[in-house]
């Protein structure tokens, strides 16, 4: 069974639609993501992620622990 059938194809997609972007409307995509807007909707859910993720770490490490 292959489920990874075309991920290089995907990855090559998205470079060219973020140079197609940049070339075509003047769109800077990294100038975007930093920019204060999208960092202050982005860095609640990034600190929810990583709160997730310490949890689980400390449940893990008291599992193997025992």
């Amino acid at each position: 069974m292959k489920t990874n059938q075309g991920f290089i194809g995907r990855i090559i997609l998205l470079i060219v639609a973020v140079v197609a972007l940049k070339y075509f409307l003047d769109f800077d995509l990294i100038a975007w993501l930093r920019s204060p807007d999208v960092q202050s909707a982005v860095q609640p859910i990034v600190s929810f992620v990583m709160s997730i993720y310490d949890w689980l770490d400390q449940v893990v490490r008291a599992l193997v622990g025992r």
